[in-house]
């Protein structure tokens, strides 16, 4: 079992900060700012079974980071990335929370968290626009692997997942904007009822049954400019690897000193071959990237997906 804690503290950020106009501009560039990240990382090992001819061995693997904005300049409350190409959609850093946090527009809401309807089945729309909609950060990342020998024959796979962590599914967006969306393609010219509660006189609220026509004005004023609807759980259990392989090295000791082969071992190696996730893009794993300061982990915008791939092995020593 090897476990390890860390905890770092990492001082003068590189920060835009907007300032005065007297001083001769409207931003400046400082180094200030102070973020925290501490986390946990734990991976056990364990012979599971040992006999003469056979073995087992597992390894499985448990981490989690918590990044937090410790400090920013002035009175600043919050860093938002500045990509356009994310919509109404800002990466986002706020004082004494995550790191990695997400913003946009979203649904008038009651305290339940039910979105509100109108009197026409029309859900209503916020004037905020920065509102707070989740963490990218996953909630933990776990790995499980596993080798087995018999004789000259191993097999070995590593399932790896993630729970929590929210994903922006910009790609989407943008299809369903074209028109290209699976969504779009059931739903369109179709009467749907949005899910939401509409507020009654008396200050109760009842289920939304009121029908609509999903056509294009419905979606760009109501769906598509509702940064919220692609927002979604980045949760998912992948098998990474399976390779078989086995030696054939005792056969080649065999063929006598004559033969120049002194050891051979063939395997065959297949990677990413399923996935299992609710996410409705390609591949929630998003690998991260800069992005003014904030981060891009969990921003899915054209990323390219994990391939499938199959790899066929031959060691050879003379």
């Amino acid at each position: 079992l090897d476990l390890a804690y860390y905890n770092t503290t990492v001082d003068n950020q590189i920060v835009i900060v907007r300032v005065s106009p007297t001083s001769g501009t409207i931003l400046q560039t400082r180094n200030e700012g102070s973020i925290e990240n501490q986390g946990v990382e734990a991976t056990l090992t364990q012979d599971i079974l040992r006999t003469r001819d056979f073995q087992w061995t597992a390894t499985l693997n448990f981490s989690l980071n918590r990044g937090k904005v410790k400090d920013l300049p002035d009175d600043m409350k919050y860093i938002a990335g500045g990509d356009t190409q994310y919509g109404d959609l800002y990466t986002t850093c706020y004082l004494g929370e995550a790191t990695t946090g997400i913003v946009g527009s979203d649904y008038l809401r009651n305290d339940a968290g039910q979105v509100l309807v109108d009197e026409n089945g029309y859900p209503r729309i916020s004037p905020e626009k920065y509102i707070y909609l989740g963490n990218r950060e996953p909630d933990c990342l776990i790995g499980l692997g596993s080798t087995f020998s018999w004789k000259d024959l191993s097999v070995s796979f590593l399932l790896d997942g993630r729970v929590g962590g929210k994903v922006a599914n910009v790609t989407g967006r943008n299809l369903m904007s074209n028109g290209m969306s699976e969504y779009i393609a059931r739903y369109r010219n179709h009467k749907v009822v949005f899910n939401g509660v509409v507020e009654q006189p008396d200050g109760t609220y009842v289920q939304n049954t009121t029908p609509v026509i999903l056509d294009s004005q419905t979606y760009n004023n109501y769906i598509g400019n509702v940064g919220s609807n692609f927002i979604e759980d980045g949760s998912y259990l992948r098998l990474s690897y399976v390779t078989v392989g086995y030696d054939f090295s005792n056969l080649m000791r065999k063929l006598g000193s004559k033969n120049p082969i002194k050891g051979l071992r063939c395997s065959l190696t297949g990677r990413n071959l399923f996935l299992l996730t609710k996410y409705s893009g390609c591949d929630p794993q998003v690998m991260p990237e800069a992005a003014n300061g904030t981060g891009a982990m969990g921003i899915d915008s054209y990323s390219v997906p994990a391939l499938r791939s199959f790899n066929f092995n031959v060691n050879v020593t003379f």
